[in-house]
């Protein structure tokens, strides 16, 4: 590779990455594939040199290509970037603002931008032809960012392995695929004859797991293209229009938050939502060590294998922890486990399990009575004592006072 002279270093950078031009190789944008010590030579120096040698103009370097027009891909690559909401922009979910029905979709508005998030990658007559593919990778992007940000601000005590439980059921496949079949984004979009439901002839019909998928991408593609054609307002446009869309998605465990902290609204159907008194109750951990605890007396909570469980939604790795008892002539008595995406609410779930044992847990309560109550009575005659004692050295201290006087 030394053996590379200034001239065709610039000739195979130049014809590997037309229109980088001298200023691109200042830049250094372009890093053709040698070795990492010729990379550090200063490419627009070695152009300049040549150029100047042979008299010939820059724009024009011989045994390259000239510079290609560029293609309908590169167009709808090239754009201003859009203006991202900030948090503080974002309102959370409550019953009051969850639509009675799915709000309208939006414009995108740029043509080639809609074509090209509508059409299957399998449908391009050539490689520089459009497709979803590019949208889609951004669209999910944008997706996450505003799902993420709206459970953010709609659930501030969450941890964050519910957090991302929650938010995997708003971008999953399946709930996005539903989005693009009910707008109808499955007829207008260009689709190979596979992922037709009778599938094409000859030929073999995709799974429906396949199916799913590029649904999924579709609707992924079609937001993208609706942020990207607009950057002045495209990504608010998006987000509030996913914000009403994922509402009815995430209604309960929103009806659950406002029941948590004391709030009431109105659902959908402006029927009102009454308080829910089980979810205003002390934590099960509180609850098991109120009935059972005591000075000397030790509940536990240890992690435990997990055996490869997963989520079931959204397949990710839980946590298990066992609720362990050290005290009223046991050691060590497990008394529970439990199993959630975080270990605190794999604790809080030990911590259920040991209350549903109520035969055991009485057993441990009536010893936790009884010690109490005799503690409770040791402390009445300690101060029973106590004051005896005063009593008596006040006695002396009169006589004492009488007898000097």
């Amino acid at each position: 590779m030394w053996g590379l002279t200034s001239k065709r270093l610039v000739a195979k950078t130049m014809a590997c990455a037309p229109g980088v031009g001298l200023r691109g190789c200042q830049r250094r944008e372009f890093r053709y594939a040698i070795p990492s010590c010729i990379l550090e030579f200063n490419l627009f120096s070695m152009a300049k040199r040549y150029f100047e040698e042979t008299g010939l103009e820059a724009s024009n370097p011989p045994s390259v290509a000239p510079q290609q027009p560029e293609t309908k891909r590169a167009k709808l690559e090239t754009g201003v970037t859009p203006q991202i909401l900030p948090p503080t922009a974002f309102t959370k979910w409550t019953l009051a603002t969850i639509p009675k029905n799915p709000p309208p979709l939006p414009e995108i508005l740029d043509p080639k931008l809609e074509q090209a998030a509508l059409t299957h990658s399998g449908m391009r007559q050539s490689l520089s032809d459009p497709s979803y593919e590019r949208l889609e990778w951004i669209g999910d992007v944008y997706l996450e960012m505003i799902a993420s940000e709206l459970i953010w601000q709609t659930f501030p005590d969450l941890e964050p392995g519910k957090c991302s439980m929650y938010r995997e059921l708003l971008v999953r496949n399946s709930t996005l695929g539903q989005f693009s079949i009910h707008y109808g984004l499955d007829q207008k979009a260009n689709f190979p004859p596979e992922f037709g439901l009778g599938g094409r002839k000859n030929g073999t019909a995709a799974s429906e797991q396949k199916r799913a998928k590029a649904l999924g991408d579709i609707f992924e593609a079609y937001i993208g293209a609706v942020v990207r054609s607009d950057p002045e307002n495209g990504f608010k446009r998006a987000a509030q229009f996913m914000k009403d869309l994922w509402g009815p998605v995430l209604e309960r465990q929103i009806r659950e938050e406002e029941s948590r902290h004391g709030g009431k609204g109105k659902g959908p159907n402006g029927n009102s939502v009454k308080k829910d008194k089980k979810n205003d109750e002390i934590s099960f951990k509180t609850q098991l060590e109120q009935l059972i605890g005591a000075p000397g007396v030790k509940i536990e909570y240890k992690d435990l294998p997990s055996s490869g469980k997963k989520d079931r939604v959204s397949k990710q790795p839980l946590y298990t922890v066992g609720c362990f008892l050290h005290g009223w002539g046991e050691s060590g008595l497990q008394l529970g486990h439990g199993s959630a995406l975080g270990k605190k609410e794999a604790g809080q779930k030990a911590a259920e399990m040991a209350l549903n044992n109520k035969k055991l847990i009485k057993k441990f309560a009536e010893k936790r009575k009884a010690f109490m109550e005799a503690r409770a009575a040791q402390l009445k005659q300690q101060q029973e004592q106590q004051q005896q004692q005063q009593q008596r050295e006040e006695e002396k201290l009169a006589e004492s006072s009488a007898s000097s006087g």
